[in-house]
């Protein structure tokens, strides 16, 4: 029988009139290059509109069009205008090489791209710089009076994965998955995002949507608070004291560089009560520092397939805490062997997560392969409730004397200790073992990599055999745009420092 229920497209347009409609006087801040910006939704609406008759004068209109651009208002302004005017936004990484942003800019065929003054890029399209010349030409334009009615399929906004593992590959993000992603972000067992929020977005706008907070936010009347260009730790405790921000999000290295910054300076952090982590697994130790201070913690995972949060995990419990979470509605996970068969959720048996549902990926963009579901490369353990542990992704996993060591286990423990601000574990090329485990940290207080072996011996958690071979101190560790730790650049960086006399 079919149903009676009207045909209602669930796209950007749905939430744009709730900022329209029902949120006018709600407020957006975002930190410009020389101020900061504070401005009504009602304000934000009528420079959406102006921005979409700018694209249509210039021919853009239902266009590709790319942006290179931090979290800032201009950004969150092409983020509606450019798919409520039927195209589709390409959010580029600010930090690929030039060579890979003219790839994906090529492969997606973006007719235009909008790029912050920081960036150095020479690219073969029509260019706009997001400044204040280019805000007196949006303020000039007059805002369009008629959206087109869109299919909630269509495509809304694009964004390529880090290419770690050979060239970016391309997602093309629905106006339906977005809505539904945003949607279940308001959820009370997941991010919980309500209009009593004032919510700072720190996980980059360039990469998976920001997590898709901008729009979930702006979707249930938060005040929504945007840290700007290259943020420093200082610029978003500021913004955290000053705009009375109540829920933030970032990698853990975001959070990391906050704690030394608050504790250094003698700081606190305002309101602030829950921060949420993704990206890697966040340290226990940073987790208690935060707490000490009144703020909670949740633990998030997902991925550019994903269109971002996947699973959280909101316990109380910090040793249950280290666990990526439950899957959040709309979304399903399995456990599989190589042969694809799947595996039992007991909590021991390790496989590889496999996940399908309303916001993941169905094929690359220009790939002919259709996903079922899409296997994700992160080796897990689930337990028989449902909750993910991710044990390491596939590639990073060390192989010595034919049995698995988890690089991410043991780079959390390293971090556990007191001295150690932080820690990357690699495997380096081994000729009686196959490989062993090296690591990288970077001491808070001084330390000696005896001691640091020592502290990983007294956790009596692991086996002698998975006791890093070397500790080597450094300054800093590589990272990856979204402040992931950069694995393919840590093990250049150990051969060439185990190479030098």
């Amino acid at each position: 029988m079919d149903s009676t229920i009207m045909d209602y497209e669930l796209t950007i347009k749905s939430i744009f009139w709730r900022i329209e409609k029902l949120y006018r006087d709600r407020v957006i801040v975002s930190r410009l290059s020389n101020s900061r910006r504070t401005y009504t939704y009602e304000d934000f609406a009528r420079r959406v509109r102006k921005t979409v008759t700018f694209l249509k004068q210039n021919g853009l209109e239902g266009k590709n069009v790319a942006s290179i651009a931090w979290n800032t208002s201009r950004h969150l302004e092409l983020y509606f205008a450019v798919p409520l005017s039927g195209g589709v936004l390409h959010t580029v990484n600010v930090r690929f090489h030039p060579r890979e942003m003219d790839y994906v800019v090529e492969e997606m065929q973006d007719s235009a791209v909008f790029m912050d003054e920081d960036i150095e890029a020479s690219l073969n399209v029509k260019t706009f710089r997001l400044n204040e010349s280019y805000d007196e030409i949006i303020d000039s334009q007059e805002p369009a009076q008629e959206l087109p009615d869109l299919e909630e399929k269509r495509g809304a906004v694009s964004c390529f994965t880090s290419g770690t593992t050979g060239k970016p590959k391309g997602v093309i993000y629905s106006h339906r998955s977005i809505f539904i992603h945003s949607l279940s972000l308001l959820a009370g067992d997941v991010l919980g995002l309500s209009s009593n929020d004032v919510v700072m977005d720190v996980v980059p706008m360039f990469h998976i949507s920001g997590w898709d907070i901008p729009f979930a936010s702006l979707m249930t009347g938060a005040k929504l608070v945007l840290p700007g260009i290259r943020p420093k730790p200082r610029d978003l405790v500021e913004l955290i004291k000053e705009e009375g921000v109540t829920l933030a999000a970032g990698a853990p290295t975001v959070w990391i560089d906050v704690m030394n910054y608050v504790e250094k300076e003698r700081e606190d952090l305002g309101k602030l009560r829950t921060v949420v982590m993704g990206g890697a697994e966040p340290p226990k130790g940073l987790m208690e520092r935060m707490r000490k201070l009144g703020v909670r913690t949740y633990h998030a995972w997902g991925m550019t397939e994903t269109e971002a949060i996947a699973t959280v995990n909101r316990s109380d419990d910090l040793n249950v805490l280290t666990k990526q979470g439950y899957p959040i509605f709309g979304f399903e996970i399995s456990l599989l062997d190589p042969a694809g068969r799947e595996l039992p959720w007991d909590g021991k048996t390790m496989g590889e997560l496999a996940v399908r549902g309303a916001f993941v990926t169905g094929r690359y963009f220009k790939g002919e392969a259709k996903f079922t579901w899409f296997r994700t490369g992160d080796i897990a353990v689930v337990d028989p409730d449902g909750n993910v542990k991710v044990v390491d992704r596939q590639k990073d996993l060390i192989k010595s004397g034919g049995e698995w060591i988890s690089s991410v286990q043991l780079e959390n423990a390293i971090m556990s200790f007191h001295k150690v601000s932080e820690a990357v574990v690699v495997g380096v090329h081994d000729e009686r073992w196959g490989e062993r485990p090296v690591a990288l940290v970077v001491p808070k207080e001084p330390t000696t990599p005896q001691e640091v072996v020592e502290y990983l011996k007294s956790l009596n958690a692991f086996p002698n055999w998975w006791i890093p071979d070397r500790i080597i101190f450094v300054d800093s560790i590589p990272k990856t745009s979204t402040g992931k730790l950069d694995k393919k650049v840590v093990r250049e960086e150990v051969k060439k420092l185990l190479q030098s006399p």
